[in-house]
């Protein structure tokens, strides 16, 4: 059984983000302007070449770790996966689930982890590490377990059926939206999408032998080589 706790994982790495920041603009950064151009910077410039940055880079995620934090402050939660349960302690009400009562399970994720399903090129900020669970159950439970219990969120997920939303700020959002998108569909169509580039110059008698060796090649590319083939002799049965 594993249990979830507030932990100061993400606090770390938040401090040690500022921290190299902090040297990099209160440091390096004038010194290299003093060997390069003999310009000794003042006291007042160096403090604010150094707090305007960090206060824009740092900002959104100490909003989140606040968000999170008053969220979860009296929160933790266990998951019993050989038994299918999840037990929650929210503000010292402790709830057993079992894993068919859940409505909703959404991971909600910063969209530079949209990358590996769109291959959008996405900068990974210090807000990327955040994210959480939103977490439905049949009777009208709601939970949102955020990160700073348990960095699960890029795990294999804990429920069947969980899906993902991205958003570029992943402030707890508890109004009623839409469902998230499944990430296993997402991957299988693109997946399909590269293999009908790979396979699109092949001739008809080898797309043929792809489809026939179906234990060779995976599922999108037997449907890829389907679908041009259909393209290639719908094509030539025009020209005929």
């Amino acid at each position: 059984m594993e249990k979830f706790i507030i932990n100061n994982t993400l606090i770390k790495k938040f401090g040690k983000f500022n921290l190299i920041l902090f040297l990099g603009l209160f440091v390096i950064t004038p010194t290299i302007i003093k060997l390069s151009s003999d310009v000794d910077l003042q006291l007042t410039t160096k403090i604010f070449i150094t707090i305007i940055p960090i206060l824009i880079l740092s900002l959104p995620s100490l909003i989140l770790i606040i968000n999170y934090y008053i969220e979860n402050r009296k929160t933790s939660f266990e998951i019993d996966e050989n038994n299918e349960e999840i037990i929650i302690n929210h503000h010292n009400v402790i709830k057993k689930y079992n894993f068919n009562e859940v409505e909703k399970s959404i991971y909600n994720l910063h969209s530079f982890h949209k990358n590996k399903l769109d291959k959008v090129f996405r900068f990974n900020l210090m807000e990327s590490d955040f994210g959480y669970w939103d977490l439905k159950f049949k009777n009208g439970d709601r939970y949102y377990l955020t990160n700073l219990l348990h960095d699960f969120l890029l795990d294999k997920p804990k429920i069947n059926n969980t899906r993902y939303r991205f958003r570029f700020l992943q402030y707890i959002d508890k109004s009623n939206y839409e469902i998230g998108i499944e990430f296993k569909e997402i991957v299988t169509h693109n997946l399909t999408e590269r293999f009908e580039k790979k396979f699109k110059n092949k001739s008809i008698s080898d797309l043929r032998i792809i489809i026939k060796d179906d234990n060779k090649y995976q599922k999108e590319a037997i449907n890829a080589a389907k679908h041009i083939l259909d393209k290639k002799t719908e094509t030539l049965g025009n020209t005929v």
